[in-house]
């Protein structure tokens, strides 16, 4: 399988041959991608031309020195889309709005606004009219802040190419900043906002680092091999947005309109849910603890009583022995 790297120089060469009527010499392709900083040998262009000529049809005229190459320039006309397409269109012009403030966002949304421009007018006008029948509310974003483009660039050079990154990393939990070394596995987008998922070396483990609180980062000369199934054991030990050092078996009766709303709607959550008489549910799950775990309790009120960990339970009562002082006033 080509990698990223390959297939963004074969998209730059078949772009440049195609708009071009005199063609290029694997010469003046070399020249052209060395003043974008990609660097390749004459070798792999002439690879990557025998590659994209099995796709497209790709002209090649014998000069006085060199050969030159072109292509027929590549475009979309006259698209036909069925009603259940469109309204597939209208569904994930919904659902990116909130995600418009990423650049993968913005560049979605202008897309599917170059497809439709494509197709028949009538297209458009039954997109436009869609909204009075289908709606669309699309999940909650957060507005990231302080987000550095030059550190998502980075991070995703350093991904592909499988270098090591050194960051200076500000932690939500101990609000303290601290030097880490990580193996970049993949870039997350969760509710709006940039995750980096990588081996954390400073706590020996697959971590989660929000790119907006990297307050430094640098690629090292380091290399590391990228587990194959690291992201399906990593998620399945996550309970909300945050990760901890602390590993905890989560166990919550639920009872009442509480345990009906955890069936229905937050199922995904647990490992395993056990009904356990009188409208009560066993909720249990194998996770970390972080605050984002006390907030999502305290939202059911009594009708969730924590059972382990012994110092979730703790926290929880506490706050509610201060909210009751508080409405005591």
């Amino acid at each position: 399988m080509a990698d990223a790297r390959q297939i963004e120089r074969q998209i730059h060469i078949l772009s440049v041959l195609s708009e071009s009527k005199q063609g290029y010499t694997v010469q003046e392709l070399h020249h052209s991608m060395q003043k974008l900083g990609i660097d390749v040998s004459r070798k792999t262009i002439e690879r990557d031309i025998d590659d994209i000529s099995k796709l497209f049809y790709v002209y090649e005229e014998e000069g006085q020195k060199e050969t030159r190459y072109r292509a027929d320039k590549f475009k979309i006309d006259n698209i036909a889309f069925n009603i259940s397409e469109l309204l597939s269109l209208y569904f994930l012009q919904q659902v990116i709005k909130p995600y418009q403030k990423l650049d993968v966002g913005t560049t979605a949304a202008t897309l599917i606004q170059k497809i439709l421009e494509r197709a028949p007018a009538i297209h458009q006008s039954y997109i436009d009219s869609v909204s009075d029948l289908f709606i669309v509310n699309p999940a909650e974003v957060i507005p990231e802040k302080n987000l550095d483009e030059n550190y998502l660039q980075l991070a995703r050079e350093a991904i592909e190419k499988q270098y090591q990154l050194e960051l200076e990393y500000f932690s939500f939990n101990n609000d303290e900043i601290t030097s880490r070394v990580i193996d970049p596995y993949v870039l997350e987008i969760r509710e709006g906002c940039y995750h980096l998922i990588g081996f954390c070396h400073l706590r020996s483990e697959v971590r989660d680092f929000r790119v907006s609180r990297i307050k430094k980062m640098e690629m090292l000369d380091e290399t590391f091999d990228k587990p194959e199934d690291f992201y399906k054991q990593y998620s399945q030990n996550r309970f909300g947005k945050m990760t901890s050092d602390e590993d905890i078996t989560l166990k919550i009766i639920f009872e009442d309109e509480a345990a009906r709303y955890i069936k229905e709607y937050e199922a995904n959550k647990a490992d395993k849910i056990t009904d356990i008489g009188e409208g009560k549910i066993l909720f249990e799950k194998k996770t970390t603890f972080t605050p984002d775990i006390i907030q999502w309790v305290l939202r059911f009120g009594a009708d969730a009583e924590v059972i382990e960990p012994e110092a979730l339970r703790f926290e929880v009562m506490w706050e509610a022995k201060r909210m009751a002082q508080k409405y005591k006033k």
